[in-house]
């Protein structure tokens, strides 16, 4: 895996190189003999490979190109075919071009505007010695992550946060309300990260910095799509089935040069339409290069059956198979997590991201998952992470007829949500703020009440103007806007860790785009009433019917109950840690007790609710803090 990286000083009067150079040996830290970095005393640029392969200068693409300009990226294009014919690249240099110099040559066309017509997982960084000008940027949507510091003397920026830790900085203290969000299962928005002065740079963002500011500019806004309309619902169809097709085989070869060299293809398959729709098209185009795809399957050790609904499944494995089956050249292997228990896994993840994470409880499973695609050969990994907003959107309701609405809702339901509805984003926010009482919303999360009171959590929760913006414009698809997302900057720290390049289709930016554009009416079935219409229709001779047509949700991790009492020993240290450390400020722990006390008797869905959004939940925030502290 490669990682970029560097450090600015901003007000450096004269050049000192051998001060970038040990701060870039920190960044690289025991990667540093696979590294290559260009320095000039006032900005240094480095560029390393994790797997120790000695790096050349091709790790870091024109480091000394045209007016002395270091550029360096870690890249993959969708649309490379699209660049080289508009870049003038001959079909003779396009074999030996990589994807990093084809983003070189498309600034030096294009400048910053160049962001805007590179598809793909990329962020680059250029520094421009004359007017001491660094540039940074992240791709629309991507699996990828890029980090950085700031202060009034020093800017530096790495695309693995260990990097920028590295350096030790006093003022990277600790982000209450990140933590508090993260306790409340709220959705931080995604330049935020648990160390204050540390900060990602989300989706669809670019970043200049000279010595006298930073301008941060968005370059693509998801929500302001407009609405395509064509004369038929099968246009739609089709439409997206090319696009989609085309984001699954895209993602399909390693981006080394010389380009097109196959990886072995490993993916996540669950029993739901986005993941199942991936393995099921990447299956397709492999196998006429001989090649077959490795997937897995989250399975329970434990009977799931008290810990869901009518609506749910905990056992995902029968319709994984399905799609395995009508696949014919995909290898199912299950994943019981059995090798890592809930709190092992919790412990694993803070040491690989540094920072405490939404799904707690689903952590064993996740990463016994990607420790399998590593140990098995695989290169890449596939997700379906980011369908639910997009491919396998569900519709709006209130896009159908009124009959159709009352049918779906009753007359109660409906005049309420129509009430909500009527309502501007800002009286809609107060009303719902209005309505929470604060300590029956405290008591569904570990969260200190006192520590919430204190940081004013709910006011600020409910008081964020672009919040209010995002859920009036795109409501129920608001999680999915780029400004929101850290989903992608997560993967990417996984994948590395892991030695995964980690790709998701449904997370391709012109395919997001289409999703958006269709009329809500086309996601709903307008005769049986089905909702996520537009995927099912595609899907048709590809996924077997029991999936494809599957309207209960499968639950991954539901068996979680059973699995904390198997490791009662582990939970109870966890909580002895907590009470004794500074956690003990931020978290409830005689409340996460009494918890812990309920979840080890009953067997029934709050149970995992609490085991879940409470206990686990609690239980990362709080080794987290303690280690913070120590």
């Amino acid at each position: 895996m490669k990682y970029i990286y560097g450090i600015y000083f901003l007000n450096a009067d004269h050049a000192d190189k051998h001060i970038i150079r040990s701060t870039l040996d920190q960044m690289a830290g025991s990667y540093k003999q696979g590294s290559v970095v260009w320095n000039d005393g006032r900005c240094g640029i480095g560029r390393c490979e994790k797997n120790d392969v000695v790096a050349g200068m091709d790790l870091c693409v024109n480091t000394n190109g045209p007016g002395n300009t270091p550029f360096t990226s870690v890249a993959r294009l969708d649309n490379r075919e699209e660049l080289i014919h508009a870049l003038g690249v001959s079909p003779e240099e396009s074999l030996t071009t990589s994807d990093s110099a084809l983003i070189w040559l498309a600034y030096q066309k294009w400048g910053d505007r160049c962001t805007e017509r590179l598809y793909g997982d990329w962020s680059f960084v250029v520094w421009h010695p004359e007017e001491r000008t660094l540039f940074l940027a992240r791709d629309h949507y991507g699996i990828t992550s890029l980090f950085f510091y700031a202060d009034s003397h020093l800017f530096a920026f790495a695309t693995s946060r260990k990097s920028l830790l590295a350096l030790k900085l006093a003022s990277t203290g600790l982000n209450e309300l990140f933590l508090a969000q993260i306790l409340t299962m709220g959705i931080p928005d995604g330049f935020q990260t648990i160390n204050t002065h540390i900060q990602r740079l989300p989706p669809a963002h670019r970043l200049t910095v000279t010595p006298d500011k930073l301008d941060i500019y968005r370059y693509w806004y998801l929500e302001k799509t407009p609405l395509l309309r064509l004369p038929r619902r099968e246009d739609y169809v089709a439409a997206f089935s090319e696009l989609f097709a085309d984001a699954v085989k895209v993602r399909l070869q390693l981006a080394d040069v010389p380009y097109g060299r196959l990886g072995n293809i490993a993916s996540t398959l669950s029993g739901g339409l986005d993941s199942s729709s991936v393995t099921a098209l990447a299956a397709t185009y492999v196998s006429r290069r001989g090649q077959r795809v490795k997937a897995y399957t989250s399975v329970p050790l434990y009977d799931t059956t008290p810990y869901i609904n009518n609506n749910s499944f905990g056992d995902e494995f029968p319709l994984a198979r399905a799609t395995a089956e009508a696949a014919g050249n995909v290898d199912l292997t299950a994943i019981n997590g059995a090798g890592c228990s809930p709190i092992q896994a919790i412990r694993q993840m803070l040491e690989i991201t540094n920072e405490p994470c939404l799904a707690a409880g689903n952590l064993f499973w996740m990463l016994e998952l990607w420790q399998t695609a590593q140990a098995d050969g695989n290169d890449i990994l596939l997700l379906g992470q980011f369908g639910n907003a997009g491919v396998s959107w569900t519709g709006d309701v209130f896009s159908q007829s009124l009959v159709y609405q009352l049918r779906r809702m009753g007359w109660k339901k409906w005049m309420k949500q129509l009430l909500i509805r009527t309502l501007s984003a800002d009286v809609r926010s107060r009303w719902q703020r209005y309505r929470i009482n604060p300590e029956q919303f405290y008591r569904k999360s570990a969260i200190n009440p006192a520590f919430a009171e204190k940081i004013q959590l709910l006011d600020q929760r409910f008081n964020d103007p672009h919040e209010q913006y995002l859920r009036a414009i795109l409501g129920p698809r608001s999680f999915v806007e780029p400004v929101r997302d850290f989903a992608g900057a997560l993967h990417a720290e996984l994948g590395a860790a892991f030695g995964l390049d980690v790709r998701d289709p449904t997370a391709d930016a012109r395919l997001l785009a289409f999703t958006f554009s269709v009329p809500d009416k086309i996601f709903i079935d307008p005769e049986t009433g089905m909702g996520r219409w537009l995927i099912r229709e595609a899907m048709k001779g590809i996924l077997p019917d029991a999936v494809r047509l599957n309207r209960k949700y499968g639950r991954q991790a539901r068996d979680l109950v059973p699995r904390l009492r198997a490791c009662s020993v582990e939970v109870e240290a966890a909580l002895g840690e907590l009470a004794r450390g500074p956690a003990a400020i931020y978290v409830d722990v005689p409340y996460m007790c009494q918890v812990w006390q309920m979840v080890q008797v009953e067997d029934k869905l709050s149970a995992y609710i609490n085991a879940s959004s409470i206990l686990t939940c609690g239980i990362m925030a709080g080794l987290f803090v303690n280690d913070f502290y120590k």
